[in-house]
């Protein structure tokens, strides 16, 4: 039996990568494209939840497009550990290669959570926003709210305006302090006193909202405006109402997903009948806003092909570079003592 070994990538190994972003923009589009096309499996994530308002996830997936990848995704979420001084993301992405199972890598998965998100995001305001998209406001100055900024800028030059919120005065300025050189002709607009956000959403043609789960929602149908996409991070951050008779079109990057948060309770008015799939807006099988003056909601939870599209990138970058550490994994071919 041949010697069996993987590459272990820490954050920091992926981070020395310097991957341009619009790479992963476009793998994730990619496996969104055959996932709308039929040649993917992706299972409905897998989760436990050992505190309240956290979760460990297993999310596996595999793609069967132009390249073939499988993995799995081990993530964790615990909002308490900013207490702690622990980050909130954690886990691990083991990525297999298709043909063998064999692990080809595991790598930490916290850089790949934050941007495939936002990949996400930005792909679907691609599809769904309107023409003269110029102003965005976000809600929620944490690791989302910098990686969406970011990365819409990538795929709407034409934004021109950021509003930003946050319940605190201090993630803002930090906001500003950070966003502002990286998208300097980009406009970051605090949004105090708390009483502009009324305004700032009327600006806006994109709202997202990059906040944890709450007691109650922040976002209720009379704030938004026709024409607007609206993008909730966190399903419950927003008026349920809003997705089921608000809305216009109710756009997911996987239905049977959607339809687990439903379950769970995340849809507290339930879902309208009929939904866009991102996968077949990208491939042009469905439409993504049918006219300027529609509100679309795009609700799309996560879902591992993002994940695996992402970890293919860096894989592929890392065996270049030879970034990384190779381990053993198995050479014995018997195993019983």
């Amino acid at each position: 039996m041949e010697k069996t070994e993987f590459r272990y990538l820490s954050q920091e190994d992926i981070l020395s990568l310097n991957i341009p972003y619009i790479n992963v923009i476009e793998a994730v589009r990619e496996v969104m494209s055959a996932h709308g096309k039929g040649l993917c499996q992706v299972p409905p994530k897998i989760h436990v939840n050992t505190r309240k308002s956290s979760f460990l996830n297993a999310m596996p997936a595999y793609v069967n497009g132009n390249y073939e990848i499988a993995g799995l995704k081990w993530v964790a979420g615990y909002p308490a550990n900013r207490e702690k001084g622990l980050p909130v993301t954690t886990g691990l992405m083991v990525l297999n290669d298709a043909d063998t199972g064999h692990p080809l890598a595991v790598m930490d998965c916290r850089w790949i959570t934050a941007i495939r998100t936002a990949a996400v995001a930005a792909i679907t305001a691609q599809y769904c926003k309107v023409a003269d998209t110029h102003a965005m406001t976000i809600i929620g100055a944490g690791e989302q709210g910098k990686w969406n900024a970011r990365l819409m800028k990538m795929v709407i030059p034409s934004l021109k305006k950021i509003y930003i919120d946050d319940l605190c005065d201090s993630a803002i300025e930090n906001y500003v302090a950070i966003m502002q050189p990286l998208i300097p002709d980009v406009e970051i607009i605090p949004i105090r006193p708390k009483e502009k956000l009324q305004s700032a959403i009327d600006d806006s043609q994109i709202l997202i909202t990059a906040t944890q789960r709450g007691d109650k929602p922040i976002i209720y149908s009379e704030m938004l405006h026709k024409g607007m996409l609206g993008i909730p991070l966190e399903s419950t951050a927003w008026e349920g109402k809003i997705y089921s008779r608000y809305a216009d079109r109710f756009v997911c990057d996987d239905w049977d997903l959607v339809q687990v948060y439903l379950r769970d309770g995340k849809y507290t008015d339930g879902l309208p009948e009929e939904y866009q799939l991102l996968g077949k807006i990208i491939n042009g099988d469905a439409i993504g806003r049918a006219n300027e003056e529609e509100f679309v909601i795009a609700s799309s939870h996560g879902i591992a092909l993002s994940d695996i599209a992402t970890a293919k990138v860096i894989y592929d970058m890392a065996e270049k570079q030879n970034i990384g550490t190779v381990l053993p994994l198995m050479t014995a071919e018997e195993i019983i003592r």
